[in-house]
């Protein structure tokens, strides 16, 4: 009788052992996972004052038709992260979002994609290339040079390579998810509307966003080095 007693007792001991593990993982990763998190809320704008933000985009763009590449990608790169999504951080997300209003309604990640590429001015059918495969997206928007695939690559060896190709604003496809790769001098963000929590449009740290880590496979479109793409950008 006492070998059963002292069997469950170290049995209850060890399953109590087990849970406090387990909650304890848990806990870790829901902290790196908000702390990861940059932006994750309308920051610094008045959702009133989108239109007037959009119709101020098409002024900058008369002014870019006789500067090079690099200064119009600059100014691209610029625009979508300094104007257009500060309005969309918290929006948030659904399946099935198709939203055309930042912070009113819901978006998927293609969604997100498309939509904040077409308030830039850029000429795209939003609804088709949200619907289409993350790497067919890519491929409408971006020149085959400026695509680059990765499979099964570390975190720290996909940034590192992007680092290598120049900062700048890049699409990114992975397994089941799509979103953009922002590389600066101050750090590499990745920006998307989130299919897990905390379930909204985000600006995480590249290396410790969750669902861009745990992809195997990674297509990324050199948005503000691509000469055609820019092109049309400003002639529209």
């Amino acid at each position: 009788m006492s070998i059963k007693k002292e069997f469950l007792s170290q049995l209850l001991l060890f399953l109590f052992f087990m849970l406090l593990v387990v909650f304890s993982t848990l806990f870790i990763f829901r902290a790196k996972s908000k702390n990861a998190i940059v932006n994750d809320k309308a920051i610094n704008v008045e959702l009133k004052n989108y239109t007037k933000t959009l119709d101020s985009i098409k002024i900058i763009k008369k002014k870019l038709e006789t500067k090079s590449t690099k200064e119009i990608g600059e100014t691209f790169t610029n625009i979508l992260t300094n104007k257009i999504f500060p309005y969309w951080y918290g929006t948030k997300w659904d399946y099935n979002g198709t939203t055309q209003k930042p912070n009113e309604g819901e978006i998927a990640c293609g969604y997100f994609v498309t939509t904040t590429l077409r308030d830039t001015g850029l000429n795209i059918n939003r609804i088709k290339l949200a619907q289409c495969a993350s790497e067919e997206m890519i491929q409408s928007i971006v020149s085959e040079k400026n695509i680059f695939r990765f499979s099964n690559k570390s975190i720290q060896e996909f940034e590192n390579i992007l680092k290598s190709k120049g900062n700048g604003i890049y699409i990114v496809g992975l397994d089941n998810h799509t979103g953009f790769v922002l590389i600066s001098n101050n750090s590499n963000f990745f920006i998307h509307s989130s299919g897990i929590s905390p379930y909204k449009v985000i600006k995480e740290k590249l290396l410790e966003s969750r669902l861009i880590v745990n992809s195997k496979y990674r297509v990324v479109g050199k948005l503000s080095s691509d000469k055609k793409m820019l092109n049309n950008w400003i002639k529209n």
